[in-house]
């Protein structure tokens, strides 16, 4: 393929790479935002934009969704034995790229996001300890991807939380879902940064 990112990579490289990205988010949401006020979590930069606490419901919710399935997909995958190689297919590729940071960790595109996952519109996302959660959803991932293993990543498939009769390779899904995390921990570090921000 044209796309140097649908090549194929080794499987154990891609799962080391999503781990350590998941490692280094724990590290930064632990630091950064675990001891703000609930002032802090719950300001809002403007009426159409979304305080930190807004931006890791989102991300709660789609652990949420992700993490049973994942599970379940790999406890009872017919592919048993892992492949040496994982190779993107060209809709895993263009939805995982869609999510992605630039290399600058700069947003390179802006995504609408879905009513049901959208905090400003679904009133009944959790807003409680969403910092909690998060680090909780975190590690459950963090299991989820050392399991991952010892399965095929390319041949097992696994439903999309926005499109549940979409199946992504399940090497897709976990970096569907790890690049979308790093992308909503970037927006939340850029809320802090605005020149309002409650001190």
């Amino acid at each position: 393929m044209a796309n140097s990112l649908m090549k194929k990579r080794p499987s154990d490289a891609l799962l080391t790479d999503l781990s350590n990205i998941c490692l280094q988010l724990n590290k930064e949401v632990e630091s950064e935002f675990k001891g703000l006020s609930k002032e802090q979590l719950f300001w809002n930069p403007d009426k159409n934009s979304w305080s930190i606490a807004q931006c890791f419901a989102h991300l709660n919710a789609f652990h949420r969704f992700y993490v049973p399935v994942f599970t379940e997909r790999i406890r009872n995958s017919r592919f048993q034995e892992p492949a040496d190689y994982f190779q993107s297919s060209p809709l895993g590729n263009s939805t995982y790229l869609k999510v992605k940071l630039g290399k600058l960790k700069n947003v390179k595109r802006k995504l609408k996001s879905p009513k049901d996952y959208n905090p400003l519109i679904n009133k009944n996302l959790k807003m409680e300890n969403v910092i909690e959660d998060f680090l909780k959803y975190q590690n459950q991932m963090l299991e989820v991807l050392e399991k991952a293993r010892k399965i095929n990543i390319r041949k097992t498939k696994t439903p999309f939380s926005v499109r549940p009769i979409v199946k992504l390779r399940l090497g897709d899904a976990f970096q569907y879902i790890v690049f979308h995390t790093e992308r909503h921990v970037e927006q939340a570090k850029k809320v802090m940064e605005h020149p309002n921000f409650p001190k």
